[in-house]
């Protein structure tokens, strides 16, 4: 019987031991699947750290640009204020050549001055007629002196 409880109590450890295997190394396997996906997610946060690192600095350089752009843009429209208005001093328009810029000027200056009418031809002409005129100023007054007549 010794032999036969020795064999028995064999199996019984054997399966056991098993059983007790099975149970560690499945606890194991998970444990190793977590540390894997604490590992992974280390990286990608590590990874997105970065990411925002170079947007932020990619951000900034735009806007040293747009700066500077701005500056440009604000300096443009200085000078063309500073060449569009000018003083009456002095060369009031630039895009012309001189000889035009005087004779502008000088037809503004007449242009100033007021014109004395001295020739009827150069007046305008009236609107209405002060005395009676056309074609019924005689039927007019023949309507009256026959009127007065009778």
């Amino acid at each position: 019987m010794t032999t036969i409880t020795w064999l028995s109590f064999l199996v019984i450890t054997a399966i056991a031991s098993f059983f007790v295997g099975t149970v560690f190394t499945k606890r194991q396997y998970e444990n190793d699947e977590l540390e894997k996906e604490v590992e992974k997610a280390k990286n990608e946060l590590e990874q997105y750290k970065q990411d925002v690192a170079d947007h932020l600095a990619n951000t900034d350089k735009l806007v040293g640009k747009m700066k500077d752009n701005y500056e440009q843009l604000a300096t443009h429209v200085q000078q063309t204020n500073q060449l569009l208005l000018v003083d009456n001093t002095k060369e009031s328009m630039p895009f012309f050549s001189k000889e035009t810029t005087e004779q502008l000027q000088a037809s503004l200056h007449q242009l100033a001055e007021p014109k004395v009418h001295t020739n009827i031809t150069d007046a305008q002409p009236m609107d209405y007629a002060q005395e009676h005129s056309g074609i019924f100023s005689g039927e007019k007054e023949s309507k009256t002196a026959k009127e007065s007549a009778s």
